[in-house]
């Protein structure tokens, strides 16, 4: 089962999950600490890394934000209409839906479709968002797919799930420097013994928060979001997290 890019529909299952140990919070709670997990800044050690590739020299040690990242569902619901979707919830073959992500830094993102025992396919960077660059700024909402420009209206494109049903899987890769082992051109092929390697080799240390959270300095919060953080200092060159989508019949 692969995403299909279309204009208008309905999509399919819905399940989040993300790599490395999660804490859930009440929806108050994760709000209450949104602003300090997304600001603070710490001392941590830089690590060099033999499938990066840095923009300057490496210093042993750098006072930055711990790499931090929101993403939310959005649902199709009608020819007029979108709505935040709870990733908890499964879908039906024929709905479709978008995915937003925000970073609290500058930094390299990655998007890879990952079939269930399959090689995946890069989804993001893409040609039609933000001109096919994958090196993302501050606190900007980058919406997957969000222009289409063969559509009559390039906002209206979405991913469709089509059969079979089973589990779909989006890893995304969020980097201090950008790789040198993953593609940089829209939709190549990406191995799963790569994505396996990547997972396994990473130091990360991961919490997660749902809930109905505000990205600082927006006033509207999102019912249904999910905000993960790599809080290992000793190593926080990347942020990989898995969302898992089921896919009912």
């Amino acid at each position: 089962m692969r995403f299909r890019i279309l204009k208008a529909g309905l999509i399919g299952g819905v399940v989040a999950g993300l790599i490395g140990p999660g804490l859930l919070v009440s929806s108050v709670n994760a709000q209450k600490q949104g602003a300090p997990l997304w600001y603070s800044v710490v001392s941590m050690n830089r690590v060099k890394k033999p499938d990066r590739a840095p923009a300057g020299k490496l210093q042993p040690t750098q006072r930055a934000a711990l790499l931090t990242l929101q993403w939310h569902l959005s649902k199709r619901v009608s020819d007029t209409r979108e709505e935040e979707a709870d990733a908890s919830k499964e879908f039906q073959t024929g709905d479709k839906v978008k995915l937003a992500i925000t970073t609290n830094q500058p930094g390299y993102l990655y998007i890879i479709n990952q079939p269930e025992g399959k090689d995946g396919v890069l989804i993001f960077p893409d040609a039609r968002i933000h001109k096919g660059q994958n090196y993302v700024l501050k606190d900007k909402q980058y919406v997957i797919p969000s222009f289409c420009q063969d559509f009559e209206d390039p906002k209206d494109c979405w991913f469709k799930m089509t059969p079979p049903a089973g589990t779909e899987t989006m890893i995304v890769i969020f980097s201090r420097d950008k790789f040198t082992t993953l593609p940089s051109k829209p939709y190549s092929p990406v191995k799963r013994e790569l994505v396996e390697q990547l997972l396994a080799r990473s130091l990360q240390k991961v919490e997660q928060k749902t809930g109905d959270l505000t990205i600082p300095g927006q006033k509207k919060p999102v019912r249904f979001a999910t905000r993960v953080q790599n809080t290992n200092r000793k190593d926080n060159e990347e942020l990989i997290a898995k969302i898992e989508l089921t896919h009912g019949e």
